[in-house]
């Protein structure tokens, strides 16, 4: 049984774990466990909006695990002077994940994206990994009557795990307020997952993964919805962690 520390980072607290044990880590948290579980991501602008949102804040260290989805946090540990490992980043592991889940036979919903982009991640992946259970999907864009269909779906269909790519504390919210509602065990936020997979949301080159420029490719496909994100809210991002540091 893998174990591994937390750390508490801006109030949050983080799973310290190398990025190759995550996949054991939640298999381990799966088979071990018959309660309920959530597990989600976080990134520095997760982090900067929990600063602001006690709820979306009290639902992470709610969560069965959190892991670091993003340069951020690991960034903001080693100035704190309490490293995490490294990041881990759903889409570098998401599909070990779904080979894992072909050989214990756990099924999945999907939660998410436009129509098109979850249609044609759902296509890519069913090609990948054949023998994979995918019960059923449904795009992120609903309203209340359409949200009690899809409730009533998954609790018909009964999947092990739901992933659910709706965006930072909506995601997150959605899950919390769904959780006692659904016959579901394991609750995982993904992001923009399935935009990934589908080809819709390109990834950075891996050099520029690697040295933690990933933000500066994103901002770069959708400068109009990101730019206060990756500037203004960076530099909050490192104010807060120094500030931290500092005790100021």
């Amino acid at each position: 049984m893998l174990t591994y520390a937390k750390k508490n980072i801006l109030g949050v607290s983080i799973a310290a774990t190398h990025p190759q044990n995550i996949v054991f880590i939640i298999k381990n948290l799966i088979i071990s466990s018959k309660k309920k579980l959530t597990i989600f991501y976080v990134n520095a602008y997760c982090l900067l909006l929990a600063q602001k949102d006690e709820t979306y804040k009290n639902i992470l260290n709610k969560a069965s695990l959190i892991y670091s989805g993003g340069y951020g946090p690991v960034f903001a540990s080693k100035i704190l002077g309490d490293p995490l490992f490294d990041r881990t980043p759903t889409p570098d592991f998401i599909n070990k994940i779904f080979s894992l889940a072909e050989k214990e036979g756990w099924s999945f919903y999907f939660i998410g994206a436009k129509e098109e982009s979850i249609r044609k991640a759902l296509n890519k992946i069913k090609k990948e990994f054949p023998k994979l259970k995918i019960l059923g999907y449904h795009n992120g864009y609903f309203n209340l009557r359409k949200e009690k269909n899809i409730l009533k779906n998954i609790n018909i269909k009964k999947p092990t795990i739901l992933l659910v790519g709706m965006g930072s504390t909506t995601q997150e919210k959605w899950i919390y307020k769904n959780l006692k509602k659904l016959d579901v065990h394991v609750f995982w936020s993904v992001g923009a997952l399935f935009d990934v997979i589908s080809g819709y949301l390109p990834r950075a080159p891996v050099w520029m993964q690697k040295i933690g420029l990933e933000w500066v490719y994103r901002l770069k496909q959708e400068p109009r919805r990101l730019w206060k994100r990756y500037t203004i809210g960076n530099i909050k991002f490192i104010y807060l962690v120094l500030k931290k540091a500092l005790d100021i």
